[in-house]
């Protein structure tokens, strides 16, 4: 099987604002993110933002209708379509534009704020990107991040449980061999020329205790009551990064 299958952004692109599919995810994903970002960003007014890896543009339109200035970028050209297509539905003037993270067609010093959620652990070059966004970024900006530790218990849950076995992710989307550990993570931002950096668990799975884990067996992503409401599983950011994990670094010099 193929792991790390991107053609599934391209095949997928048109059910990215589709609120019972998978894709659709990250906006539940993406309340809890820019929670946690407002202890370092209280206010996105006129900050010039780049989300790397955009995909439709759902953390594009969420600090856009923050009012700041927004660029998104996307190696798949029917995310990025379906990204400029809901902007312009919804009265948004945000720059997306096709391209790889490993090489962004952006000036040096251009951006206040890097975003790049769920992407480090798709990309051919991971620490290119990393250090790309330090590239673009103005002195004192901010690389905003989260990514998937290579544990065994990530190996358990992204790939056996959530792809394999319940098919809620789809299966191949992920390479448990280009997840990131944290602490090579840091080494990374370090060796790029970040410094301030925090890393926090961005947990999924409550702490992926056994009643957790039942429900998702039982449930799936989507804690599906008795009632007709879908009730989202629950996000805490804690001390535990063993699965997936978020953060901040600061661009400290020029």
């Amino acid at each position: 099987m193929k792991r790390n299958n991107l053609e599934y952004y391209d095949l997928n692109a048109d059910k990215w604002w589709k609120e019972d599919e998978t894709l659709y995810l990250s906006n539940h994903l993406n309340k809890s993110r820019f929670e946690f970002f407002s202890n370092f960003v209280p206010n996105w007014k006129g900050l010039k933002v780049l989300d790397i890896g955009c995909g439709g543009g759902l953390a594009c339109e969420y600090v856009a209708n923050l009012n700041a200035y927004v660029s998104g970028i996307d190696l798949s050209l029917n995310s990025i379509k379906t990204a400029q297509e809901h902007a312009k539905k919804n009265n948004l003037n945000i720059d997306y534009q096709r391209g790889i993270a490993e090489n962004l067609p952006y000036e040096e010093n251009s951006f206040d704020v890097v975003l790049c959620f769920d992407v480090l652990e798709h990309v051919d070059d991971w620490q290119k990107v990393i250090f790309e966004a330090f590239r673009v970024l103005k002195k004192d900006g901010l690389f905003l991040f989260d990514t998937i530790n290579r544990s065994f218990k990530s190996k358990f849950i992204m790939i056996w449980l959530l792809e394999d076995t319940l098919k809620h992710l789809p299966s191949g989307l992920h390479d448990w061999n280009k997840f990131i550990k944290p602490q090579e993570m840091n080494e990374i931002m370090e060796r790029a020329g970040f410094g301030d950096s925090v890393i926090k668990g961005f947990d999924l799975t409550g702490g992926t205790n056994f009643k957790t884990l039942r429900n998702i067996l039982l449930k799936g992503l989507n804690n599906q009551a008795e009632s007709d409401k879908v009730e989202l599983f629950k996000i805490e950011i804690n001390d535990d990064t063993s699965v997936c994990y978020i953060g901040k670094a600061v661009k400290l010099s020029g």
